[in-house]
């Protein structure tokens, strides 16, 4: 098998080898095209569509939900009455709550409710357009879910302290209530209350704005308002990210700072300096960001906002590349003995092979999370691997050009800003009478190994791993830490929390954050769901009748649905004098009759043109209290498990049904996405690393990185959503890029021995890898500032990916590669103008190096 991995290798390395060569002898002309095709992929982003909606992008698409509101949408018709439980309305919702949190049930906080609602309803217009002009009507009169508040027979009974609950006259209030409480049927406390103001009209949009901004105008005494809209959360995650916009401007600088430093010796050699090469493997990665927004918008791909953190992944994997490519050609033969193709040849040939393993394992993790059925997920996954794949492009024409005429440059013993001028050493400046700025600006000299251009950011932290390497007590200790970090990656996986917070969604100083905590601290989470016959059927017939009530009997008998509370015509019609069940005819032209005295259930019954036969109904229950999306999701699935068990075809739905498609489908999905991606990387592995022992340790550690990843998201209170899934998909390219890159150095390097073999390995990768994961964890600190939960969520699984693929590269692997990495080498390549890196380390002690 090493024999096949040495094949294998150096049929791909003479390919890229032969790329290197070609790009030596046309740099100028490489750079000019890739940066022409850059900038003219860009300007499709003059055609750049955004797409916006929560339910769009972070629940499933084509759900049993969303099939079941079609079905129903098509079979029921609107009704010209509104009924909440019924139908959808955009709307505007106000919560009071008492300052000091106590007792509602004063006449003071009435009259403080009373004040908020005629404000409502008289003092916010928008185009001269009052409530009244623009709500949902039954009965002609505006809907307002906790009207009942308002009425004067609540304050009488109030004040008689013989409030029913949770039914107060025939209507259930327990939902509309904060922290309500009861003594025997009656209730005796509650925080707060309510107010659901319905809308139909065409200045909807703008009334519900204006309501939140004004409603501080309504005139309060002993309570507080937490208000909010239909489309709040849509606005105020499009504001947040919008907002955090300029975090990706202080990352690029950031990152082009240290990528300068970095890469400077320090050393005022303006020969060998290559802090400015450093900078142009960011723009390259930069253009990649351009040219694949472009793309994509030319073929009509539209923008989401979580599309925004994109860049940020970019620009680490970005500098990754740029690191690995300028430590291969820093490993070549010096200059002085060996031409620029030569250097370039090896460089191509070494580095280009590894970033090409990682560029793949990266692009393939993102083509594969592009099949989600979360749209979020699949746009985000869509513009990610094409700009993954624009990078890698970038990385191998624009800045590896930018390498040939920079060695050119250095051949020349020219300037490394001012190319056109040749310069000298010190000495030689001296001795040609140069004294000041001439001598200390313009000094300089071509390297003459690899401690001439490794800056001490890249020399001393792989240096500090090489000493760490060389006691075997400190690899007991890494491999007990290790194992102490896997007991608890795989107690935070099991207890890792699924579903969206709304509170997190949102800035703390968002009008939102108050109103969605408020919801969620302080009042219940009922559903009222429909169960819908689907079919027509005989409903005089005795046994359909029994059909119905075992399927409601059946649901009523769930733990998490209210015994109290259910809305059936037939029930209600069979309690009447105008039931009949002589025939079907007689039947339905007595429910006709029926429904018309009654129309709280004149939409539930669906009669076809003729009026023989009727085509579809429905009824309804309603939940207990559900808060955690875990139940709520199981719920959901028990009352569909109730309806498929029917002898009549039926469904359960209800409008919330569409957000809890997420929390169920989002586990399997995120481990299937996972899980190919995985198995996709090892294959990938498996082509360019064909040895047993190395496929292992790759597939060993990318599970234990992203355990780790799975584990640490429960310690840092991230629950697994669609958002955190994208993020997930992300990880598990990054996982296998820096063991990927350790590996395949382990592979190359030419020694008799483990220890030899992992000290060189550390030596040619271990300073790109440092300071490739050191830079991306600086950059993406900026974002625990940012403002969006979702700026925020992916700076810190960046963090927890590059921390552990960090520490399992540099340590984790190289310990057990000590232990058991195979010993076969690599012969020494002939002929190819340039020495192995056996024959490039020789020069060089392969001892540890010494602090």
């Amino acid at each position: 098998m090493g024999d096949c991995y040495h094949r294998q290798e150096e049929r791909i390395g003479r390919v890229f080898g032969l790329y290197g060569r070609f790009l030596e002898r046309h740099p100028v002309k490489v750079l000019a095209i890739a940066i022409s095709v850059n900038c003219l992929l860009g300007l499709g982003m003059l055609r750049l569509e955004t797409e916006s909606g929560s339910e769009k992008f972070y629940t499933p698409e084509n759900s049993q939900a969303s099939k079941d509101r079609d079905f129903l949408k098509n079979v029921y018709p609107s009704n010209s009455d509104f009924y909440s439980h019924k139908e959808s309305s955009d709307f505007t919702e106000v919560l009071i709550l008492t300052k000091d949190r106590g007792n509602m049930l004063t006449s003071a906080f009435l009259d403080d409710v009373t004040s908020v609602d005629n404000y409502v309803r008289n003092s916010i217009s928008v185009n001269n357009k009052t409530f009244a002009n623009i709500c949902a009507k039954q009965n002609g009169n505006c809907v307002v879910s906790g009207d009942i508040f308002l009425s004067n027979d609540f304050k009488q009974m109030m004040l008689a302290n013989n409030i029913t609950y949770p039914i107060f006259k025939e209507s259930s209030i327990s939902f509309l209530l904060a922290r309500a409480s009861s003594s025997s049927g009656i209730l005796t406390y509650a925080m707060g209350l309510k107010l659901t103001y319905y809308l139909s009209g065409a200045n909807s949009k703008e009334w519900e704005k204006a309501f939140v901004e004004s409603i501080s105008g309504a005139v309060v005494n002993v309570s507080e308002l937490a208000p909010s809209y239909s489309r709040a959360l849509d606005d105020e995650l499009e504001k947040n990210i919008g907002g955090d916009i300029l975090f990706f401007a202080l990352t690029l600088t950031l990152m082009m700072t240290y990528a300068s430093i970095a890469t400077s010796r320090q050393n005022c050699n303006f020969i060998a300096d290559r802090s400015l090469l450093g900078q142009a493997g960011v723009l390259a990665a930069g253009l990649s960001i351009v040219s694949s927004f472009g793309l994509l918008s030319l073929i009509g791909v539209k923008y989401i906002s979580i599309v925004s953190v994109m860049p940020f992944l970019i620009i680490g994997i970005g500098i990754d590349d740029v690191f690995i490519l300028m430590s291969g050609i820093a490993d070549a033969e010096t200059i002085e003995n060996s031409s620029v193709s030569d250097r370039i040849y090896f460089m191509m040939k070494t580095s280009g092979i590894a970033i090409t393993i990682t560029s793949i394992t990266d692009f393939l993790a993102f083509l594969i999370g592009a099949s989600s059925v979360f749209l979020s997920v699949r746009n985000f996954c869509i513009y990610t691997g094409v700009a993954v794949l624009f990078c890698y492009i970038n990385q191998i024409t624009v800045f590896s050009a930018c390498i040939a005429i920079n060695e050119k440059r250095i051949k020349g013993n020219r300037h490394c800003v001012a190319c056109c001028i040749r310069t000298k050493d010190r000495e030689s400046l001296r001795k040609d009478g140069k004294t000041g700025c001439s001598l200390y600006a313009c000094a300089g000299y071509p390297p003459k190994e690899r401690d001439d251009v490794d800056s001490p950011l890249e020399k001393y932290p792989k240096r500090f791993i090489q000493k760490i390497m060389s006691y075997l007590a400190l690899k007991i200790i890494i491999i007990f830490i290790f194992v102490i970090y896997f007991g608890f990656s795989v107690f935070g996986a099991v207890h890792l929390k699924q579903g969206l917070s709304l509170p997190n969604l949102v800035t703390e100083d968002s009008f939102f954050y108050k109103y969605s905590t408020w919801l969620e601290n302080y009042f219940t989470t009922e559903i009222v769901m429909s169960f819908n016959v689907k079919t027509t059927q005989t409903y005089s017939s005795s046994w359909t009748q029994g059909v119905i009530t075992s399927v409601l009997t059946t649901a009523k008998q769930d733990k998490d649905i209210d015994h109290a509370f259910e809305l059936n015509w037939l029930s209600a019609f069979k309690q009447s004098a105008l039931y009949v069940d002589t025939s079907e005819s007689a039947f339905i032209a007595a429910l006709q009759t029926f429904l018309t005295n009654v129309p709280l259930y004149a939409s539930d019954v669906v009669i076809n043109s003729a009026g023989t036969s009727i085509t579809s109904s429905r009824f309804y229950l309603k939940t207990n209290s559900l808060k955690s999306s875990y139940d709520q999701g199981k719920m959901m699935l028990r009352m569909r498990e109730v309806t498929s068990n029917s002898a009549i075809p039926m469904i359960v739905y209800a409008d919330p049904f569409i957000f809890f498609e997420q929390f169920v489908e989002i586990l399997p999905s995120t481990l299937q996405t996972v899980g190919i991606a995985i198995a996709v990387i090892i294959f990938v592995t498996i082509v360019f690393m064909p040895h047993p022992t190395l496929i292992v340790i790759v597939g060993a550690t990318l599970f234990t990185i992203l355990l780790g990843v799975f584990g640490f998201m429960y310690f840092w209170d991230i629950s697994l959503s669609s958002i955190t899934m994208i993020h997930l998909v992300m990880t598990v390219g990054f996982s296998v890029d820096f063991s990927a890159h350790i590996c395949h150095a382990y592979l190359a390097v030419d020694a008799d021995d483990r220890a030899t073999k992992v000290h060189l390995a550390l030596d040619r990768s271990g300073g790109p890898i440092f300071n490739a994961a050191f830079s991306t964890l600086l950059g993406v600190s900026i974002l625990g500032f940012a403002n969006s939960y979702i700026f925020k969520t992916f700076g810190q699984m960046m963090f927890l990916v590059i921390f552990f693929g960090l520490v399992h590269s540099v340590l984790l692997i190289p310990v057990v590669l000590s232990f058991i990495g195979p010993l076969k080498s690599k012969k020494e390549d002939k002929g190819d103008g340039k020495k192995s890196i056996t024959n490039l380390q020789s020069s060089k002690t392969t001892s540890v190096i010494p602090l």
